[in-house]
């Protein structure tokens, strides 16, 4: 009977402790530990957004920062000798690493061929040189793209005031994506048998000048996702407030400077590419597999302020 009972008592502690190793495992795996690294381009309102939305994603999923995430957060201020150096300093020291606008992708993927990489706030990843294609990556570095339909952009200038002829287009020239988004803004505006006036820069030093003369020659302007115009997005709307010219904005955060803006929520771009980063992290996904995802969520804005100073009507651009 003695031993009966003391094989049962040594049964049950057993169980107990199997079910306490249990437990603790459980516990282990909810409260896994990631490092992220983020690199940002430069500073500015729809960059700093996307951020936002990203980090934001993360902590939905469980993972906060100073409990069971470390967050490497370094932005290179616009400065491409900034970028180098920040790369070596984030390559092979993270779980995963997201880099935010072109620059900043192209950097990061030269210098680190190994780690799990995300990209956002990239208009065309393709032509950037990111991805093999935005359905098979192809190599460890996946995002979600910015890029706004050209059309839908121009077409709401062309709202704003039916009677324009001449459009001008202002970017930065040394900008892959912008480039880019200059020659299809370009042949779609010319499909429609309008002239077009550019005006590009390489520095922001360059903007208000450059505004201003590109101004006086069009009756219209379209802005396109640039890292360069986006950051100086105010010196650019008073420029165009004093010269009465109508203008269009292919980001949202760009209506802070021009009449009107169509383009991605970038907060909501941000909290997109968290999510992926989820699928990495906790499910194990291979960047390389995971298809480049576009904006879910696109939007116009109005400036009321400055459709007031040209005589529009705020409501008419916003009718379907």
């Amino acid at each position: 009977m003695k031993i009966k009972q003391l094989v049962k008592i040594l049964g049950l502690g057993a169980l107990a402790l199997g079910l306490g190793a249990c437990g603790q495992a459980a516990e282990d795996n909810s409260q896994a530990e990631a490092s992220v690294g983020v690199l940002q381009f430069m500073e500015h309102e729809s960059l700093d957004r996307a951020r936002e939305g990203f980090t934001d994603a993360l902590k939905e999923a469980g993972y906060e920062e100073g409990k069971n995430l470390t967050l490497n957060y370094q932005n290179a201020q616009g400065d491409q000798s900034n970028l180098q150096s920040i790369t070596q300093q984030l390559a092979g020291k993270n779980d995963l690493i997201l880099s935010i606008a072109t620059p900043a992708a192209q950097a990061m993927l030269n210098t680190d061929k190994k780690t799990p990489q995300l990209f956002t706030a990239v208009t065309d990843p393709v032509s950037a040189k990111l991805v093999e294609s935005a359905e098979k990556p192809g190599a460890n570095m996946t995002g979600t793209s910015d890029g706004a339909p050209t059309d839908k952009v121009v077409d709401l200038l062309l709202k704003a005031d039916p009677s324009i002829k001449t459009i001008g287009i202002l970017y930065n020239s040394s900008e892959v994506n912008s480039e880019m988004q200059y020659k299809e803004a370009k042949d779609y505006i010319e499909s429609k048998g309008l002239k077009v006036e550019s005006m590009t820069v390489t520095t922001t030093n360059e903007i208000q000048q450059a505004t201003k003369a590109l101004a006086k020659k069009v009756d219209g302007i379209y802005l396109p996702t640039d890292n360069t115009v986006a950051n100086t997005i105010q010196t650019i709307g008073q420029v165009l407030k004093e010269e009465k010219v109508p203008s269009v904005a292919a980001f949202d955060a760009g209506v802070e400077g021009t009449l009107c803006a169509y383009g991605v929520d970038y907060y909501e771009l941000g909290k997109q590419t968290g999510q992926m980063a989820i699928d990495i992290l906790k499910n194990g996904k291979n960047p390389g597999e995971m298809p480049v995802q576009k904006s879910e969520k696109l939007v116009v804005k109005v400036n009321e302020d400055m459709a007031q100073a040209l005589g529009s009507d705020p409501k008419s651009l916003t009718e379907e």
